[in-house]
């Protein structure tokens, strides 16, 4: 068992968790909208077996980070296509967090995973911390910046999501865990899907908070107030992209063009969708791990 320890940036309260004291600092950065249990122990501990000491953090306004309840949030068709209200937070504090957490473990620099809503976070510490950084894998994501979202988005993978209700408590929410990781998950992968793995991890998330759709939406929010993202102000450090083959939610052409923006190679996996699947743990593990190897020394990226 881990113990959940805070990080502070400003009045904002981080909540993380530490799987493995020795080994290289390795920094797991989540998507939005769940706590960062959805990053399952087992996957943290096998990070922790191959030579890492690894960190996972719950963004704010999820998990036991701090909430801002206080603050209204537009529905989430208008959050998308276009902002009409201040969000409470810029998305450039998603970093600053990250960075905080690095601060709370004395770490001066790390290795990244960052997933989905995490790649954006990731390049951003990069860009405005890039001696912070040691390496970057970015998982199951594209360039999906401003509008790029709805080019590259496949939004027929949550339809069916959207309206459905679910039971109250924790067992409502262990349910809604199962139907979302179903959807993201590889459709080709669905007979491997563990649907009591994916309730424990509804009941835990449950455990440290509710799930709140308005928390969303403010991260969502803050997310579309960014800047394009800052390619040119990167270290130079080893950089890989990996994507599921059969990714419901996001398209092909988002992680190419991430990757052509990057100069990365990005590596596409079948039975892997916007998840990480059980039978991969190994394989991106040791891909994780091949690449900090190849660490070197932070520098200034040359522009593209």
């Amino acid at each position: 068992m881990t113990t959940v320890q805070y990080a502070h940036n400003g009045d904002v309260r981080i909540a993380y968790e530490r799987f493995g004291e020795t080994g290289d600092p390795l920094l797991i950065i989540g998507g939005h909208g769940r706590p960062s249990t959805w990053i399952p122990d087992d996957f943290c501990h096998l990070l922790a077996d191959t030579g890492f000491s690894v960190v996972r953090f719950d963004h704010r306004d999820s998990g036991l980070s701090t909430h801002f309840d206080e603050h209204e949030a537009a529905g989430y068709l208008t959050t998308v296509l276009r902002t009409t209200r201040r969000p409470p937070y810029p998305v450039t504090a998603f970093a600053d967090d990250a960075a905080a957490v690095l601060d709370a473990n004395d770490w001066p620099s790390a290795h990244l995973v960052g997933g989905s809503m995490g790649i954006g976070v990731s390049l951003l510490l990069a860009a405005r911390a890039p001696d912070r950084v040691r390496s970057m894998t970015m998982l199951t994501g594209g360039y999906m910046h401003g509008h790029r979202i709805l080019r590259y988005t496949r939004f027929q993978a949550i339809r069916p999501l959207l309206g459905r209700r679910y039971g109250p408590g924790a067992e409502g929410e262990a349910e809604m865990t199962v139907a979302v990781m179903r959807a993201l998950a590889s459709p080709h992968a669905l007979d491997r899907f563990d649907d009591e793995f994916a309730r424990d991890i509804g009941r835990r998330s449950y455990a440290r908070r509710p799930h709140s759709q308005a928390a969303d939406r403010r991260q969502i929010a803050a997310g579309r107030t960014g800047e394009p993202w800052p390619f040119d102000a990167l270290p130079d450090v080893p950089i890989q992209i990996i994507n599921g083959l059969d990714d419901p939610m996001i398209r092909a052409t988002g992680g190419l063009d991430l990757a052509r923006r990057l100069r990365a190679p990005i590596r596409f996996y079948p039975g892997m969708g916007h998840d990480l699947p059980k039978h991969l743990w190994d394989t991106l593990a040791a891909d994780i791990r091949a690449l900090a190897n190849r660490r070197s020394a932070p520098a200034t990226r040359p522009a593209a």
